[in-house]
């Protein structure tokens, strides 16, 4: 039997405390290293972004405006749904042409206010000895210029917008003004047809 001394049996003692204590030490430095670890790594949100304030928002500016098309400030030229242009003849009639610029007179217009409410004369550019003259539909399928009266009820048109502004049915009690597909225009009861369908085109400013 192998015996120890109580000095032998300190010692012993001592160096399995002193032991448990560097293995305890350890364990906390293991776990704190661990967090450490943790910690460094995490990954961090990014802070929110700031939201769009309404200077940054995109704004969407009309593309037509109403108010210079039927105040009697801007020349337009009328197309026709099949792509040619109204326009007056040096005979006072009133025709379709492929070509505005072929035109023997001027061929824009101005949409002037008349007086009855809701109405308007559309001017030609063109004038007879300096007298001014506007589309007029006066009954039985007829359509020309003939001196700007305000008190001649076939020059009183309604010249309404249609999905966009500056696409419009002409029209006054008599019918509505038409497009022929083999040339000059006419007069129908209603606008069920696409030739009713006319397109302002700007010229710029009127004179």
């Amino acid at each position: 039997m192998i015996t120890t001394s109580p000095y032998t049996r300190r010692v012993i003692a001592a160096a399995l405390t002193a032991s448990a204590v560097t293995l305890w030490a350890s364990g906390c430095s293991g776990d704190d290293a661990e967090a450490d670890s943790t910690t460094d790594t995490a990954t961090v949100a990014p802070a929110p972004t700031e939201a769009a304030t309404d200077e940054d928002a995109a704004t969407t500016e009309p593309t037509s405006d109403a108010g210079p098309l039927f105040d009697g400030s801007t020349l337009v030229d009328l197309q026709t749904y099949a792509g040619t242009w109204v326009a007056t003849t040096a005979e006072g009639a009133v025709t379709t042409i492929d070509d505005p610029a072929a035109s023997e007179v001027p061929s824009t217009w101005v949409i002037e206010p008349a007086d009855a409410e809701g109405t308007y004369h559309l001017v030609s550019s063109a004038t007879t000895d300096d007298r001014e003259m506007c589309l007029t539909l006066p009954g039985d399928d007829v359509v020309n210029v003939s001196t700007c009266d305000p008190a001649d009820a076939g020059q009183q048109l309604s010249i309404a917008s249609l999905d966009q502004v500056e696409q419009v049915n002409i029209s006054n009690a008599n019918g509505y003004l038409v497009s022929d597909p083999e040339g000059g225009l006419a007069v129908e009861p209603d606008p069920s047809s696409p030739a009713s369908v006319f397109t302002l085109v700007e010229r710029g400013a009127a004179g």
